[in-house]
């Protein structure tokens, strides 16, 4: 990963009802806010922000909502920090703080090995609300490579009664912005050599906690002419801020001789590149591990090849370029490739900018593309996590920065959960059962990854983690993986008693709709979900109530739920497609969450002959 150089204060169906009218959600407000953010560029490329700010809390819920978080490395520094706690009662101090008051600790990961980075932090306390705490704190970054983007709330769930943002920079660098959702009023005004921009909104309403990054208030900034540690280029265009990178990373993958020989052994059977590519990208997760290495400019500039080959070890950048060093040295291109990892896949293609937290490696064969995640030890060659999947990246070429887009992985193949699983009541109420979970795509590289060099108790565990059901006893459990750039799968078998499986009274029988907890992916291009329940009657029931069978066709779902019962048996069988939900803001998918299970929900109730 990148070096965490920003500042933690800027946060940076027609059947079935569905309720998506936003001004009918009233949100709790834990706090009010009100604040001035001034940014300052020098023409050393050093830059000062600048933030006073007044944040009344009305009760518990919102005293984080006074906490401070401030990221200390080499380019950053925390000039000063002033906080006044005030009973908004009757206007007393009740407590002051400064710099030296603010607690302090190394910002460390688990896989870290060389980090600068430090946190310093504050969290007020307090017995009894409202409070007022007032905040002064001014920070200086020694190179403007990046700016934070500023929003007019810290957090979810504060109101903000005014916000402004307040930018000078000289002429001759340059600063770029481009505004998100902003509704308020817009200043600029220069002289001879300084440029002053003005944000200013008033009364900005609390957002949630589950809102999309697209859906909330920003202002983004990105340098013209930047300079980092002695290094100095333009970010104006993409090619530009390619380039950038390019000669960052030139002449950092030269191996020994002997390696090389190496490197061709080992593939001298293979008979083609995508086995050349399998092989070598094996070797690489097999021999070296991936750790965190956050330290000066080495938040974006890799160990150099020989370095990773020596200490068996690198960070995302270490490694992508060791694979490409590889890979080029059996008559292989690679190129290297910026991405903005993780839960956002939002990229603002039109803002030339700073988007990115990893690095993954695109290799162009003949007509082939494929892509590769350097850092997992689980992957197969050629296919990438949800990780990184199905978004636009910046690949460097000696020609600077081009866009392109990793796969989407749009087929339901990649987004498939089967569940079949044959039960048989028993007269307490338990029942035995057994079952096959079958997991396709981006659900099995989850099971692969947590079961990766675990042993059999812990997978039983992580088995009933993802079926998320209580009550299940397991006595035999077997794991299958298909792993390969094609495809990738699991199946798991299993056998066992459920506790409290069903309701049993002295007349009747109640037995639940769904055994399986699903977790339906929104955030998917598509899915498939496939329930089958076989039910063997342990005694004679007659039908008192069951569901009816239900067909919906709608535009971002399909569901199909089909009941038989005989003499001996129940038959439950359930579908669930979703289709495009990522598209949905996040209540429309909530939303359709409740609608879906809202309409599979319900028991079947027997009556005992």
């Amino acid at each position: 990963m990148f070096s965490a150089l920003f500042l933690y204060i800027f946060l940076s169906l027609s059947s079935i009802p569905i309720n998506l009218n936003r001004e009918n959600i009233s949100i709790p407000v834990y706090s009010n806010l009100t604040k001035q953010s001034k940014i300052t560029l020098l023409e050393d490329y050093s830059y000062e922000l600048e933030i006073n700010q007044v944040t009344t809390i009305y009760d518990s819920k919102g005293l984080s909502h006074a906490s401070q978080h401030f990221i200390i490395d080499q380019f950053t520094s925390l000039d000063n920090f002033e906080v006044k706690v005030v009973n908004s009662n009757n206007g007393k101090t009740i407590k002051k703080y400064k710099t030296k008051d603010l607690e302090k600790r190394a910002l460390i990961d688990n896989g870290s090995i060389y980090q600068d980075l430090e946190v310093m932090y504050f969290t007020p306390e307090a017995s009894s609300f409202p409070i007022k705490v007032e905040m002064t704190a001014r920070i200086k970054k020694s190179g403007n490579f990046y700016f934070p983007s500023w929003n007019p709330q810290n957090f979810h769930h504060q109101k903000v009664e005014q916000a402004s943002l307040e930018v000078n920079y000289p002429k001759a660098l340059g600063i770029r912005y481009k505004t998100q959702l902003f509704e308020g009023d817009f200043n600029e005004s220069s002289d001879t050599e300084t440029q002053t921009l003005l944000w200013t909104t008033h009364n900005h309403p609390p957002s949630t906690t589950d809102a999309k990054d697209t859906e909330l208030t920003k202002i983004k900034l990105a340098p013209v002419k930047f300079g980092i540690d002695g290094f100095e280029a333009s970010m104006d265009t993409w090619e530009n801020f390619g380039l950038w990178f390019y000669q960052l990373n030139k002449e950092r993958t030269n191996l020994p001789e002997e390696f090389k020989q190496e490197v061709k052994l080992m593939v001298k059977d293979a008979g083609s590149d995508i086995e050349k590519i399998q092989i070598l990208y094996k070797y690489l997760q097999n021999n070296y591990r991936y750790v965190s290495i956050q330290l000066g400019i080495g938040g974006w500039r890799p160990m150099e090849s020989a370095e990773v080959l020596s200490k068996k070890y690198g960070d995302c950048k270490g490694l992508t370029l060791f694979m490409k060093a590889m890979l080029s040295e059996v008559g292989i291109s690679a190129d290297y490739t910026l991405v903005n990892a993780g839960k956002d896949t939002s990229f603002d293609e039109d803002f030339p900018s700073n988007q990115f937290n990893h690095a993954i490696l695109r290799i162009n064969s003949g007509k082939n593309r494929y892509w590769l995640e350097c850092t997992s030890n689980h992957l197969p060659a050629g296919f990438l996590g949800a990780f990184t999947k199905n978004r636009k990246v910046l690949v460097i070429t000696p020609e600077g920065g081009k866009i392109d887009h990793t796969p989407s992985y749009s087929d339901p193949v990649f987004n498939t959960t089967k569940i079949i699983t044959s039960i048989i009541l028993m007269e307490d109420g338990n029942a035995k059962i057994e079952g096959s979970l079958l997991q396709q795509g981006f659900p099995a590289e989850t099971v692969i990854m947590k079961t990766f060099d675990k042993k059999e108790k812990e997978i039983n565990t992580i088995f009933n983690e993802q079926i998320g059901v209580n009550g299940l006893l397991i006595n035999e459990l077997s794991l299958d993986k298909i792993i390969n750039w094609k495809e990738i799968a699991t199946e798991i078998n299993f056998s066992g008693v459920v506790l409290r499986y069903f309701r049993n009274t002295n007349k009747r029988v109640f037995i639940p709709m769904s055994w399986f907890n699903w977790k339906i992916n929104m955030e998917a291009p598509t899915g498939n979900y496939v329930e089958e329940i076989s039910i063997k009657k342990h005694r004679a029931l007659d039908v008192e109530s069951i569901p009816k069978n239900i067909t919906i066709n709608k535009e971002k779902f399909d569901i199909n739920l089909e009941i038989a019962i005989d003499e001996e048996n129940i038959l439950i069988k359930k579908y669930i497609k979703v289709k495009d939900t990522i598209s949905l803001s996040s209540e429309e998918q909530k939303a359709l969450l409740i609608a879906i299970n809202e309409t599979l929900k319900g028991e079947l109730i027997l009556t005992k002959q």
